[in-house]
């Protein structure tokens, strides 16, 4: 097994060593750093509703650091932070952008190490364990889970961002497409494929990830390894030593409520069939969802409404409060015909038809399929390929019980 993990490792690395994907220029351009910097704070503060406050004096390990460029930011917030990276080319780019733009009186370290080996020789805990974009890129994404968790200190937090299967399914077909014209492992050839079929999808993740195309391609479609785990694996895997805190994307579609204080189960491990839910809409992943919450939010103004005035009949409620039945029941049978005529999920799974309809279409032209015609399949799709073309990473944040 440890031979497996370590080939898949020396396999990574290679590409890693010639174009980085963690490098977001935040050395060079002052502009870069901030715009990452607020990128991530939209993430963490916002999205993962976790404060600011968490970091400042903190101790944090950093799995998969890369050149730095996300962890200067947790530093930035107050963290000590130990980076931990394979590749010493990166580490030493690290030390340089920690060198130009650390927080004063904060104490940093830099370990050249595989998640796997024993080179982290301390047997120190820390109040904040992160690892982004990285585990789904191991021979085996639990085990790596479980190896960076155990540094996290009871009360502390794990901060992780990978890959799920349904997320990456469009990326993985875009894969399969390009290894159909390129029979080598020509780099420069995958490049020019990926270009000149996935433009869109890249351009896109350049404008929001601040990273170079050449460093995305590489990322995506030379990279050797890239095995997603569900939300329910990770839970599985870490166990009943961690609670769940927040996602981004939210994976807590199935809502409870329920009074607060009634919660004793985990909802997650009872229902988890439900969380296909958030599977199917991150597979079809394109602007489409924008219109049809938009058309759903015209949709719902009406019965909004129609609520509001349903319940006025009997709100505040008391002794002295005389009740209208004959409005009550006019404004009930409103508000049950409009609801009965709405289906917001029919509308937002219609996309889903769609995007299964077009998959079916490639898979049946996909052997004898010129680049040509490919290109111009692709152009005329409504929904695959749209957009982010899926999900690269869901994020995650856990509490160490």
């Amino acid at each position: 097994m440890m031979k497996k993990l370590k080939k898949i490792e020396k396999s990574v690395l290679q590409i890693y060593k010639k174009n980085n994907p963690s490098v977001h220029f935040v050395l060079e351009n002052k502009k870069k750093f901030r715009q990452r910097k607020s990128n991530l704070e939209n993430l963490i503060f916002n999205n993962l509703k976790f404060p600011k406050k968490m970091f400042e004096k903190s101790d944090l390990i950093d799995f998969g650091a890369g050149t730095g460029d996300t962890t200067i930011v947790f530093n930035n917030w107050g963290a000590n932070c130990t980076l931990v990276d394979m590749n010493q080319f990166a580490i030493n780019r690290a030390k340089k952008v920690f060198e130009k733009l650390s927080k004063k009186n904060t104490q940093n370290k830099f370990v050249k190490a595989s998640i796997f080996d024993n080179r982290i020789k301390n047997k120190k805990k820390y109040d904040i364990v992160s690892s982004i974009g990285v585990i789904h890129h191991t021979a085996d994404p639990k085990l790596a889970l479980k190896k960076i968790s155990k540094f996290t200190k009871n009360g502390g937090y794990l901060i992780l961002g990978s890959a799920t299967n349904e997320g990456f399914f469009q990326r993985n077909l875009q894969r399969l497409i390009i290894s159909k014209f390129v029979k080598s492992e020509n780099h420069e050839e995958i490049e020019k494929i990926a270009l000149e079929l996935f433009y869109e999808n890249l351009y896109r993740a350049k404008k929001f990830g601040g990273r170079s195309i050449k460093a995305i391609i590489h990322d995506t479609y030379v990279n050797p390894k890239i095995k997603g785990i569900s939300f329910n694996e990770i839970s599985k895997c870490l166990g009943k030593d961690f609670s769940y805190y927040s996602s981004a994307p939210d994976i807590n579609i199935i809502k409870n409520f329920d009074s607060p204080l009634s919660y004793k189960d985990n909802i997650f491990a009872k229902f988890q069939n439900l969380t296909v839910i958030s599977k199917i809409l991150m597979m079809s992943n394109s602007d489409h969802h924008i219109k049809k919450y938009k058309s759903a939010n015209e949709n719902l103004q009406k019965i909004n409404k129609l609520n509001f005035n349903l319940n006025k009949n009997i709100s505040d409620f008391n002794k002295s409060k005389k009740i209208n039945i004959k409005k009550f029941k006019y404004d009930l049978g409103k508000y049950k015909s409009t609801f009965l005529k709405t289906n917001i999920f029919i509308d937002l799974f219609n996309e889903h038809k769609i995007f299964i309809s077009e998959v079916e279409k490639l898979l049946f032209h996909l052997d004898n399929c010129s680049l040509k015609k490919m290109k111009k399949f692709i152009i005329s799709c409504k929904v695959l390929f749209k957009k982010s073309g899926g999900l690269g990473n869901n994020y995650y944040i856990f509490r160490k019980n």
